[in-house]
């Protein structure tokens, strides 16, 4: 037994050393500015698809930020599929504008199934190929009014199957809760988006805001997993794809604030997280030895994916064990509760220095991005202080969601802020994003946005 756990300690400490590459990503994240992608005359056109379960709080605020973007509206057709809806979600989209597809299926109640629906409506009443990308959205999103605009200049390059934006936090500012999650997000621009795209390597869609090339549509949607963002960013990764990052198309989402939307959500990203990894990490894996991958992508990809928080504290606590019970069954339990005190003392040592960590990690990510946080500084402080909670609780999140079936459940959305609001706040906290950060590109005269 002493001899398997100390093979399984070898093999974490190995992908310790395979997954260094991960903190020249931070300092690149840190130091580099955003790739900044040239005008473009050619204006694509787009089906923006928003999938909408009882979101009639919300559903209005985010189509009329669509109808506001500073790009041709005749470019853009919103649907909205309405998924198992018993409120007014759907008569809402409609008189914004939307095509609305209504389905009723409680036996299949994922984003997954509602974004397979769609798509299988639009076949058929449209073509897949009628429009150039897809992009997609949660009713709670809030659209920049450049993001269709600055979306379009990435997708125009034709580097990419797939391109993500920038993921801001519509309400940082309500609490500890939705300023963790806050800080979690704009660490995935610092740690992944941002060097991943200035290494010209392919990064990962999480949740919303990106858009698809419609050749990558052609079959339909066929991803269903709990976490369908994460099954369908392995599925482009390992059939040669790259996802890309444009961090001037700018989109804001809505956050938890309750403990338990925040166990109800981090149980299914756990528990999806898992299949999907082990769905398609053979795949990852023989992508490195194929011609038309990208083997960069495939094995940061696989590293993205792998559960090692979770392999970790199982063998730490699968050890822990095991040193106890040598010591028991020896007859010594004097050294046996010794043992244990040992360890509930390096456990907590382990917590106070994750904390510490975390908190620093916390810190240089909101410096980093300070002028894109709608937030007053007293608050982000606070919330950096507090923000190791949103790791730590992936451990045990993680060891549940092993022997719990866990179901998709909506999440409530009920924050009501329009697009006009945010921009207002952010100006009177400081200057509006992106003015510290001259484009790379030649100087270029500004395009007058048709309306």
């Amino acid at each position: 037994m002493e001899l398997t756990f100390q093979i399984l300690k070898y093999i974490l400490t190995a992908i310790v050393i395979l997954t260094l590459y991960k903190n020249l990503y931070t300092v690149i994240g840190f130091f580099c500015r955003a790739r900044k992608f040239e005008e473009t005359d050619r204006q694509h056109t787009y089906g923006i698809v928003i999938c909408a379960r009882n979101e009639e709080k919300v559903i209005g605020n985010l189509i009329d930020s669509i109808r506001a973007q500073n790009y041709p509206q005749a470019k853009l057709t919103v649907f909205v599929v309405a998924d198992n809806c018993d409120d007014n979600t759907a008569l809402i989209a409609k008189e914004k504008g939307a095509v609305v597809f209504e389905r009723h299926d409680l036996t299949k109640c994922r984003k997954g199934y509602a974004l397979g629906f769609g798509f299988e409506r639009i076949r058929e009443k449209y073509g897949i190929e009628s429009f150039d990308g897809y992009m997609i959205f949660d009713a709670d999103n809030l659209l920049h009014p450049d993001y269709v605009k600055e979306m379009n200049k990435a997708f125009d390059t034709g580097e990419y199957a797939v391109v993500t934006g920038y993921r801001n936090t519509k309400n940082f500012s309500s609490n500890f809760i939705s300023g963790g999650y806050g800080i979690h997000f704009y660490f995935s621009t610092l740690g992944y988006h941002r060097p991943r795209q200035r290494l010209h390597t392919s990064t990962h869609v999480a949740g919303t805001g990106y858009t698809i090339r419609s050749e990558w549509l052609k079959d339909g949607w066929k991803w269903f997993c709990l976490t369908e963002d994460t099954q369908f960013t392995y599925h482009v990764v390992a059939n040669g794809g790259t996802i890309g990052y444009c961090e001037a198309a700018e989109f804001f989402d809505e956050q938890p604030t309750r403990v338990g939307t925040v166990l109800k959500q981090r149980l299914r990203w756990a528990k999806g997280r898992l299949y999907a990894f082990f769905a398609y990490a053979p795949k990852m894996i023989a992508g490195l030895f194929k011609k038309k991958t990208h083997k960069w992508a495939c094995y940061d990809m696989f590293f993205y994916a792998f559960p090692y928080g979770l392999a970790s504290a199982l063998v730490s606590i699968a050890s822990a064990i095991a040193s106890v019970v040598v010591l028991l069954v020896a007859g010594d339990k004097a050294a046996a509760g010794a043992e244990v005190l040992s360890l509930l003392k390096g456990y907590g040592m382990s917590v106070l220095g994750f904390w510490f960590g975390n908190v620093c990690i916390g810190a240089i990510i909101v410096i980093r991005e300070r002028k894109n946080i709608v937030c007053g500084k007293g608050k982000q402080v606070l919330y950096v202080l507090l923000y190791p909670w949103f790791d730590l609780v992936d451990v045990p999140i993680s060891l549940v969601s092993l022997f719990m079936h866990v179901t998709w459940r909506k999440i409530k959305h009920d924050d009501t802020t329009q697009i006009g609001d945010l921009m207002t706040k952010r100006e009177e906290l400081g200057a509006p994003r992106g003015k510290e950060e001259p484009s790379e590109s030649a100087p270029q005269e500004e395009e007058t946005s048709e309306k």
